[in-house]
């Protein structure tokens, strides 16, 4: 396996679910991945779209979870730690410039809102702490801005969204573990132990025994 390894944040946390799984996906053998539903894609672009408005603006709509300057999405990132040698990489949905002079970064979800933030989803938002603070930019916090369908009269056929921010504290630490995982799984020759309670892989033992 070559040193120079690459890994997307929002693959971070795949990890740490099963280091079989993760092993087989490097080796093009993972589980099939699924389109996004064209609706959901859809809301994206009209989320994005709406908030590129505000580029370079301060006058953010009072439900925007933080104030300061927002920046909008960002162009492709790339910070490598130099421990493990294991480069991560991503784009974040939005970022805004504090008034101490730090960055928050926001990541929209169209979902419905938990009561606290998943695990996966704190790993990403650490993830882009990491490349934001890798690429000499300090960071303030995160949060996730869900947008979520309401239940209402669709005679006039719209839909409104209720929209709930969740407050993050972010640590560009917490992503040194997983990245040392990285390159110790994928530098190895012979398949990793699989997690105990890994879907995937008790299905493809189900198959095996099977088709025995």
């Amino acid at each position: 396996m070559s040193e120079n390894i690459e890994i997307s944040v929002s693959n971070l946390h795949s990890v740490l679910d099963c280091p079989l799984c993760f092993w087989l996906a490097a080796k093009g053998l993972g589980p099939p991945t699924f389109p996004l539903p064209g609706v959901l894609s859809r809301m994206d672009a009209v989320i994005k779209g709406y908030m590129k408005e505000f580029v370079g603006r301060s006058d953010l709509p009072e439900w925007f979870p933080v104030k300061g300057t927002f920046l909008g999405a960002t162009g492709k990132m790339k910070a490598t730690d130099p421990k493990s040698g294991v480069t991560l990489k991503g784009m974040l949905d939005a970022l805004v410039l504090t008034p101490d002079g730090r960055y928050y970064i926001v990541d929209y979800k169209t979902a419905s809102p938990k009561e606290e933030i998943p695990d996966y989803y704190q790993m990403q938002l650490d993830g882009y702490a990491f490349l934001l603070e890798g690429n000499g930019k300090p960071v303030a916090g995160g949060a996730l801005l869900y947008f979520t369908p309401e239940e209402e009269d669709l005679s006039e056929r719209k839909i409104s969204f209720r929209i709930t921010p969740l407050h993050a504290e972010v640590d560009p630490k917490r992503v040194l573990c997983p990245l040392m995982q990285v390159k110790k799984i994928l530098g190895m020759e012979s398949p990793p132990q699989p997690s105990d309670d890994c879907e995937w892989c008790e299905w493809r033992g189900e198959i095996g025994k099977t088709l025995r």
